[in-house]
């Protein structure tokens, strides 16, 4: 059986995998995990870290450029 942590990696590795390396890393005491993700190629310094996939998502395309525009009001 596939957990929900391993779908969603699947997931970001399926979107992401061809430019980002992906993975999350559990945590002992409460059962959580921390999702990271860095550049192939990238230094261990430049990782992304996240509390939920979709953010590190997020992240992974903000650190691309390719984030949404943040709207402003007209005025």
């Amino acid at each position: 059986m596939i957990s929900e942590t391993d779908k969603a990696v699947a997931a970001l590795r399926e979107q992401w995998g061809q430019r980002w390396e992906v993975w999350y890393v559990p945590h002992a005491m409460d059962g959580s995990v921390t999702w990271c993700a860095r550049r192939h190629g990238d230094e261990l310094r430049n990782v992304i870290h996240a509390y939920r996939p979709e953010h590190l998502a997020e992240y992974m395309a903000e650190a691309e450029g390719s984030a949404p525009e943040p709207r402003t009001s007209a005025g």
